[in-house]
């Protein structure tokens, strides 16, 4: 895409900025709106950029939720413009206190490896809770919760669906094997609600740009349920968590560092979670361990 023109137009309101996290961009007139800012400062520089060449002005920065790669260009952009930030609730949270997300993500006080900025964005201050019942002229509001705690994706009014991280390309599922997944029910609920809204162009923050979500819905919806059925395997003779985790990722080829580490675990523990409630596994404590197995 030629540096002169970094957005790619989607409909009379509607564009995006492509790249390792899409963000999208709601042209009214002379006012803009992000979906998103993207990872870091140079991610918001380069935006405020591209707008201020096309006579745009920012006018908030709509985060769908609050993972850093959706939130880290927030303070540069409102430090910068003046813009609002809109968030949805408890996402706003994290998204004032970003301390927040490396500390959910490890249970505790982060060590220095998950302080960068791929988990810790800067903070900045946000101006506006968004839910299903916010009124913006062209714009729907959707909750999409499942990746995270009250994920919300964005439709416009000409047929532009902004997913957020409801669910994620081909190429992501294949590099990482399992997507990021906290409440796996909500995840498997969302996708599903997603199946049934007619769009135009759907744009997942992570994947390609497509006219049909169906197969990339319904290969969402395979990559979990091949892991919820990998886990009961793994769990027929009962392991430790600490086992688990290493027989899932050498099942799966995943290599694991810090951040996958707590990324694979968490959502490792979030199934873990689903499987207990659904009374599909269980545990039990044995000599101070817990002991997870398949029922």
């Amino acid at each position: 895409m030629p540096d002169e023109n970094p957005f790619l137009c989607l409909s009379e309101t509607a564009w995006v900025s492509a790249g390792p996290t899409n963000i999208g961009i709601v042209n009214f007139g002379a006012d803009v709106y992000l979906i998103d800012s993207g990872n870091d400062k140079d991610a918001g520089r380069r935006l405020l950029k591209a707008l201020r060449a096309k006579g745009w002005k920012l006018k908030a920065v709509i985060n769908t939720h609050s993972n850093a790669d959706h939130i880290g260009a927030n303070a540069y952009l409102q430090n910068s413009t003046g813009c609002e930030i809109w968030a949805p609730e408890v996402e706003a949270c994290f998204t004032e206190n970003p301390l927040l997300e490396p500390s959910f993500l490890w249970g505790a006080y982060p060590f220095k490896e998950l302080r960068s900025k791929f988990f810790e964005a800067k903070a900045c201050r946000v101006n506006r809770l968004i839910n299903a019942d916010t009124q913006l002229q062209g714009l729907q509001f959707i909750p999409l919760p499942g990746h995270f705690f009250n994920q919300y994706g964005i439709l416009t009014d000409d047929g532009v669906f902004y997913l957020a991280d409801s669910l994620f390309g081909e190429p992501v599922l294949k590099k990482y094997g399992l997507p990021f997944i906290y409440d796996v029910e909500a995840f498997r609920g969302s996708i599903e609600n997603i199946k049934g809204i007619d769009a135009e162009y759907y744009v997942p923050s992570h994947g390609n740009i497509v006219k049909d979500i169906s197969e990339t819905a319904d290969l969402n919806l395979s990559v979990l349920s091949e892991a919820e059925e990998d886990i009961l395997r793994l769990l027929d003779g009962g392991l430790i968590f600490e086992e688990l985790l290493k027989e899932f990722c050498d099942l799966r080829g995943i290599a694991l560092n810090p951040g996958q580490y707590v990324l694979v675990g968490s959502t490792l523990k979030s199934i873990l979670s689903y499987l207990c409630n659904n009374s599909k596994a269980g545990y039990t404590f044995k000599e101070n361990r817990m002991y997870w197995k398949a029922l």
